[in-house]
């Protein structure tokens, strides 16, 4: 019949795209597998969706809440004295040891840049100690097998009580990076949110560099304008 080639082309027309976009799935799908962390991590709003997630539950059950930023340190000298794509390799690099760091609850997110954040749900002050210092050996390692500058510095915001918002620890977790880029490479602060009797107004916030020395009394870091 005439009309049985014209159902011919269309089926195989059909069955031509229908290859076409399983074929193009499989690349999306091989490059995200590629990329690892960094593929879907660079969603900001993923990330901060879950966080706020995260920071409601810590608040209804009592737990702890711990979110942190960190940058590259060398990243912008890299990228300026040699290529892009080497300090890509770099942020890689740090993806993946931040990866290895953290726990399986955990969440390492790229935010753009040489910027990362993490998110350490129910994770206490000293869990979030040893994940920032597991992470900062890991890229030490690193440093050491590929001869490139793998530093890190950030601020860690650990609330042992609710925060009055996620906005808050945002703002303070923001500080403490601005301040621990101000003192050096490879530097960590910490604050950590703590009870303190009815009669106060405001949480302790007891804050800890990771560089320096137990006991070092540091000033709290300056915002910035």
């Amino acid at each position: 019949m005439a009309w049985q080639p014209v159902v011919i082309a269309v089926l195989a027309l059909a069955l031509a795209c229908d290859l076409y976009l399983r074929g193009r799935a499989r690349l999306r799908q091989s490059g995200r597998a590629r990329a690892g962390v960094l593929s879907w991590n660079e969603n900001r709003r993923a990330f901060y969706e879950l966080a706020g997630r995260e920071f409601e539950r810590a608040r209804r059950y009592g737990h702890p809440f711990t979110l942190g930023y960190f940058d590259l340190d060398d990243y912008k000298e890299v990228a300026d004295r040699f290529s892009p794509l080497t300090a890509e390799g770099m942020l890689q690099l740090v993806a993946e040891s931040a990866r290895r760091s953290i726990r399986a609850s955990d969440v390492v997110a790229r935010l753009g840049g040489d910027s990362f954040a993490v998110l350490l749900p129910e994770a206490s002050p000293e869990a979030a100690d040893t994940v920032i210092r597991k992470l900062q050996q890991s890229l030490r390692d690193a440093s050491r097998e590929t001869a490139l500058p793998l530093c890190i510095s950030g601020g860690v915001v650990t609330c042992v009580q609710p925060a009055e918002s996620l906005e808050a620890v945002i703002s303070a977790a923001d500080r403490l990076l601005s301040g621990a880029k101000d003192a050096g490479n490879d530097t960590f602060w910490c604050e950590v949110i703590a009870p303190q009797p009815l009669e106060a107004f405001e949480p302790a916030r007891l804050r800890r560099p990771f560089r320096l020395p137990p006991g070092f009394d540091m000033p709290p870091p300056l915002r910035r304008l």
